[in-house]
C-alpha cells in the first residue's frame, strides 16, 4: 500500500495486524487504524481509547501514544489504492451501481433496489436517507451524506461482502465525486438522470457543475442515460462504453409511456424490446415513469430479466400523502429546485379538482440564482404559494424571501418566515377536496439557523394538527 509514495512511519508496526483503516474515531474498534484528517487531539485520543492501534495522517503528532504513518503529499495515492483493495478483496463480488443527476437520484436508487429484491436478489441501498441492507435501515456510527464519505464507503462494500449482499446501490452527488468520496473504486454501472440548477454556486456554476458529476464516467463500465435529457444526450455521444438508453422516443433501449391515471392511480406501459411490462401505481406524476424507467434500464444492463412488473413504493418524502379525515390531500416533497418543484406540482395539477397550495423556502447560502425560479413556479401552479424558511443558515431570512417573490405572482403570495406557522397556516385555509403540498424538506427533521441545527419535522406538523384536529392531543399535550 505504502510502496513508492513519500512516507514515514514512527514506532514499531512489526506485531501490529491491522482490522481496518477509519476516519471517524466514533467508529474504531480494537485493532483499527485511525486516519486522522486533522490535528484535532481530541479524535485522536478518543480513537486511541476506543482501540486505534495506530495514526495515519499527513502530520507528525507529537506525544502519540500509538505508532505513526505519516503521508504529507500522497494520501490520495493511498485512498486510491485502498479502494482497489477493496474492491479486490469484497467488491469483485458486488455489482455496484452509481446514480447521478440534479432530480432523482434517491427515488431511482430505491427503485433499482426494490426491483432488485422483486428478483430475490441481495441488495444494499446508500444515499440521502442512509444504508438500507434489504429495505432495512443499518443502524451505525455512518454519516449522512448522500454519497458516504470514503471510509464509511469502503467499510459498507465489506459488510456487503460478509453478509453475502450480491448488490450496492448508490446515488453519487456531484460534491461526493469531486471530493473523490468513491476514490477509484469501480462502478458496474453508472446512471445519468438529467442536469439542472442546484450547487451551482458550490462549483462555481453550470459547466463545472456537469464536470464534476461526469467523473462518474471514468468510473463506469456500462452507462445508463436518459436520452430526454440533452446533457445526457451528450455523455452517451462522448463515451466508448456501452449505453443503455431510456426515455419516450422509441429509437431507445426502454421506452415509458403514460397509459392512463386518476387522482388515485397511475398506470405505466414499459417498452423493453418486444416485450411489454405494465405497472398500476398510487399516482405520483407521468416524472416518476421516468425513474422507473431509469431503474428498468439498470436491470437490463445488469442483464437481469423482468417478466412481470410489480407495484414500487416512492421513498420518504417523495410526494409522501398524510392520511387524515378532513378530506384534504396532503403531500410532503423533498422537492428544492425548480425542476424537481415543477415536476410535483405539475403532476399534481394534472388531476387537481380544486384549489392548490405550496408552503415552500430555499436554502441559505445556496445556489442564490435558482429562487427567482422557484417562485416563478410555484404560483405557476399554485392557488396560492406560502414563502417560509428553509435552512437559512446564516443568511437573514428575509433576504431570501425577497429574491424568491422576484419570480411570483404577488396576488398569489403569502409570507410566513416561521416553517412551522406557514405550514399551519396553509392546512388551516384548504377545505375538503383541496391539495396542500410541502416542499423543500422532505424526509428531513432538522431546520438550521447560524449555528443551530434544531430538530424539525413537516410530517411531524402536519401529524400533531390533525391529532389536533381530532382530539388525539390538545394544545397542552407536549407534542403539541
Amino acid at each position: 500500500m505504502l510502496k513508492g509514495l513519500q512516507y514515514e512511519i514512527i514506532g514499531d508496526f512489526q506485531h501490529v495486524s491491522i482490522n481496518r483503516c477509519i476516519d471517524h474515531s466514533k467508529q474504531i474498534r480494537e485493532g483499527d487504524v485511525f486516519v486522522s484528517q486533522t490535528k484535532n487531539r481530541l479524535f485522536i485520543d478518543e480513537a486511541i481509547r476506543n482501540g486505534a492501534i495506530a495514526i495515519l495522517s499527513e502530520c507528525f503528532i507529537p506525544d502519540c501514544m500509538v505508532p505513526q504513518i505519516i503521508i504529507p503529499t500522497d494520501m490520495h495515492h493511498f485512498n486510491s489504492r485502498l479502494s482497489i483493495l477493496t474492491y479486490e478483496l469484497y467488491g469483485s463480488k458486488i455489482k455496484t451501481i452509481g446514480i447521478t443527476g440534479t432530480n432523482g437520484k434517491t427515488t431511482v436508487a430505491s427503485f433499482v433496489g426494490q426491483l432488485l429484491m422483486q428478483q430475490n436478489k441481495s441488495v444494499c441501498v446508500i444515499g440521502t436517507l442512509g444504508v438500507f441492507e434489504n429495505g432495512k435501515k443499518l443502524v451505525n456510527y455512518l454519516r449522512s451524506n448522500t454519497t458516504l464519505p470514503f471510509y464509511d464507503f469502503i467499510q459498507v462494500v465489506r459488510h456487503c461482502y460478509e453478509s453475502n449482499v450480491g448488490y450496492i446501490v448508490l446515488e453519487a452527488s456531484s460534491q461526493g465525486l469531486l471530493d473523490q468520496r468513491l476514490s477509484n473504486y469501480p462502478i458496474d454501472v453508472g446512471v445519468f438522470l438529467n442536469i439542472g440548477k442546484d450547487h451551482i454556486e458550490f462549483h462555481g456554476g453550470m459547466v463545472p457543475y456537469k464536470k464534476s458529476k461526469e467523473l462518474l464516467v471514468s468510473l463506469s463500465n456500462h452507462l445508463v442515460i436518459n436520452d430526454d435529457d440533452a446533457w445526457c444526450k451528450s455523455i452517451a455521444e462522448k463515451t466508448y462504453l456501452p449505453v443503455t438508453r431510456f426515455g419516450e422516443n422509441h429509437k431507445n433501449d426502454i421506452i415509458y409511456q403514460k397509459v392512463d391515471y386518476s387522482k388515485e392511480k397511475i398506470k405505466y406501459k414499459f417498452l423493453v424490446g418486444k416485450k411489454a411490462l405494465h405497472i398500476e401505481m398510487t399516482n405520483s406524476g407521468y416524472y416518476n415513469g421516468a425513474n422507473l424507467a431509469a431503474a428498468i434500464a439498470v436491470m437490463k444492463s445488469l442483464g437481469i430479466s423482468i417478466e412481470e412488473l410489480k407495484p414500487v413504493k416512492l421513498p420518504k418524502g417523495r410526494l409522501e400523502r398524510i392520511d387524515n379525515e378532513r378530506g384534504i390531500e396532503v403531500l410532503i416533497d423533498y422537492a428544492h429546485t425548480p425542476d424537481a418543484l415543477d415536476a410535483s406540482l405539475g403532476a399534481i395539477r394534472t388531476y387537481a379538482k380544486n384549489d392548490v397550495y405550496v408552503v415552500f423556502g430555499c436554502g441559505g447560502n445556496r445556489d442564490r440564482q435558482k429562487r427567482k425560479s422557484m417562485g416563478e413556479v410555484a404560483t405557476k401552479y399554485a392557488t396560492k404559494a406560502i414563502i417560509t424558511n428553509d435552512n437559512p443558515r446564516y443568511e437573514n431570512p428575509a433576504d431570501i424571501i425577497a429574491d424568491i417573490i422576484q419570480g411570483t405572482k404577488k396576488d398569489k403570495i403569502i409570507i410566513e418566515m416561521d416553517r412551522k406557522q406557514a405550514i399551519l397556516l396553509a392546512l388551516s385555509i384548504a377545505k375538503r377536496g383541496d391539495i396542500v403540498l410541502i416542499a423543500g424538506k422532505g424526509h428531513e427533521q432538522e431546520q438550521i439557523v447560524n449555528d443551530l441545527v434544531v430538530p424539525f419535522s413537516d410530517h411531524e406538523v402536519v401529524q400533531n394538527y390533525f391529532e389536533e384536529l381530532d382530539g388525539s392531543i390538545t394544545k397542552n399535550d407536549p407534542v403539541a
